[in-house]
């Protein structure tokens, strides 16, 4: 399904990529995923509909490239606030208890503003992969490289405190993003600010932590 991307793409051509994943963000968030029309990306963005079809394959391709810059810029985010939480913890390094831990991961978890609706959009995209199997692989390879991408931050941030995981990792992550989907779910029936959903989400990550992990 996916198409290939230019191994060495034009500045040009990158600048045209980069006009039509922005507009398609806000259409996206207008209109859904499945009410996005690709004549009314490629307008936002300036371009024709022949613009867009020789960038993307289709507008499913265009939205897991969106995800894909999206989650890249989570887990940035996720290693930036590692590194700032990594010297408190170090000093506090196997004293830290669960009250504590759960104000440690309402800082480092706590989403952007429009988590939620990256969430939707998302969810939508599955939706649409049940029907059409040949969409799945795509949003299973990204997820695996997601997962795989902050692994080690999160192990970096235990051993800082001084724990590790009892389970390989890998699973450990599994477990704990279903938790913080459940919370992303739960604002975006609510309609509520994700904030909310989060300081609960502290106290619920906190727990399973100290049930995953043990002292080094």
């Amino acid at each position: 399904m996916t198409l290939a991307p230019d191994p060495t793409p034009s500045a040009r051509r990158q600048e045209t990529r980069t006009r039509l994943m922005d507009a398609a963000v806000e259409v996206f968030a207008e209109d859904g995923l499945q009410g996005a029309a690709v004549e009314t990306i490629s307008a936002r963005a300036g371009f024709t509909r022949g613009a867009f079809y020789s960038n993307f394959e289709s507008k499913e391709q265009l939205f897991l490239e969106l995800l894909t810059r999206e989650f890249e810029r989570r887990a940035a985010d996720l290693d930036e606030k590692a590194r700032m939480l990594e010297p408190t913890l170090r000093e506090r390094a196997g004293c830290v208890d669960p009250a504590e831990a759960a104000d440690y991961i309402v800082q480092f978890f706590t989403p952007s503003q429009d988590a939620t609706a990256w969430f939707v959009l998302e969810a939508e995209f599955l939706l649409l992969a049940m029907r059409d199997p040949s969409l799945a692989p795509g949003h299973h390879d990204f997820m695996d490289n997601f997962y795989a991408s902050i692994s080690g931050v999160v192990e970096r941030v235990l051993q800082a405190a001084g724990r590790r995981f009892v389970i390989p990792v890998e699973r450990a992550i599994l477990v704990l993003s279903g938790v913080y989907e459940h919370a992303l779910r739960t604002a975006a029936l609510a309609g509520t600010d994700p904030s909310g959903a989060f300081t609960e989400l502290g106290d619920r990550l906190a727990e399973l932590l100290f049930a995953l992990t043990e002292e080094e």
